[in-house]
């Protein structure tokens, strides 16, 4: 697991992305074997523990779909729906960052501020 520096260091990183991109409603960090590692979001209505652990389970499909098919790697899936959009991407070899929007138009700052935000966990669990 991640020592309590590294939990304090991306639960802050969440915050952050929530603060700075208004699309962004929860945020989670989870181990690819589906350990919730930080959590964030604006209000208290998602059930983010079990967010972590189909996260990761998709992020595990997405790297055997796209190594069959001799793709690279996979680096995000995004989760389209009727109510708004989850998009699941790697940090690391290690960690999925999940982020989730009610606005449906919002894919593009989505994926940008996500994508921003893994860069910079990177760093922090190097």
């Amino acid at each position: 697991m991640l020592s309590k520096l590294a939990t304090i260091q991306l639960e802050q990183r969440l915050s952050k992305l929530i603060e700075q991109c208004s699309a962004v409603d929860a945020a989670v960090v989870a181990t690819l074997d589906g350990y919730t590692c930080a959590m964030k979001q604006r209000s208290q209505q998602y059930p983010l523990e079990r967010l972590a652990t189909m996260g990761s389970t998709l992020m595990s499909l997405g790297d055997t779909i796209t190594a069959e098919l001799r793709l690279g790697t996979c680096d995000n899936i995004i989760s389209e729906n009727k109510n708004g959009i989850v998009a699941f991407m790697h940090i690391d070899d290690n960690l999925v960052l999940i982020t989730l929007a009610t606005q449906k138009n919002a894919l593009g700052m989505l994926l940008s501020h996500s994508r921003r935000c893994a860069e910079e966990m990177k760093k922090v669990v190097v």
